[in-house]
């Protein structure tokens, strides 16, 4: 039988990895069901350029593993929470492709990169965030295509906006990663 939850239904990570692949994408809250509609072209643009510049630098650099969005991170139990960043990254000290199994990461990532939608509401942003610190990731990146910026927050709470004519850095995080914020964006236009 063929399972179609409903926002806000209560479940556990056990209960979400069975669940279909499909048109909704998933996270689980505190156990409870946070669905959500495919990304728009903007979105899935900016999210698949920085993946693929991250995971071929990481790889380049043998520093660990790049995710693409939707790899659930399973970050906390009873009640479970997966929270599935848009690009993220573990280092090798951490996690090695040989652990990867079929099942959520169960550990939380260094890097959380989450890329704003037009119906992301800042309440929703700063929750992700919010989650992210408690659990020990090291940096978030909060990449807003429509205002062509990325903010750079450290757990301490220090924030960094980087506009076009920047340039974003991995810090201790990512050693070494540099690119121009302006070319993040590639040529997708303004809203």
């Amino acid at each position: 039988m063929t399972i179609h939850p409903s926002p806000g239904t209560r479940m556990t990570a056990d209960d979400l990895i069975k669940l279909p692949d499909g048109e909704k994408f998933y996270e689980l809250v505190r156990g409870v069901l946070r669905v959500s509609e495919p990304a728009g072209g903007r979105h899935g643009f900016v999210a698949g350029r920085i993946f693929a510049r991250l995971s071929t630098y990481v790889e380049e650099h043998d520093l660990g593993i790049a995710f693409p969005d939707n790899t659930g991170f399973f970050i906390a139990r009873d009640p479970d929470t997966v929270r599935a960043p848009d690009a993220s990254f573990v280092s090798k000290a951490r996690l090695s492709a040989e652990e990867i199994g079929a099942e959520f990461i169960d550990l939380a990532p260094d890097l959380a990169v989450e890329v704003v939608s037009p119906g992301d509401r800042v309440s929703e942003i700063n929750e992700k965030v919010a989650d992210y610190w408690r659990v020990g990731v090291r940096a978030v990146w909060i990449v807003d295509p429509a205002t062509r910026t990325i903010t750079v927050q450290a757990p301490d709470g220090s924030a960094r906006v980087l506009r076009e004519g920047d340039v974003l850095d991995g810090g201790d995080v990512v050693p070494g990663f540099r690119w121009e914020v302006a070319a993040v964006f590639g040529r997708v236009p303004r809203p």
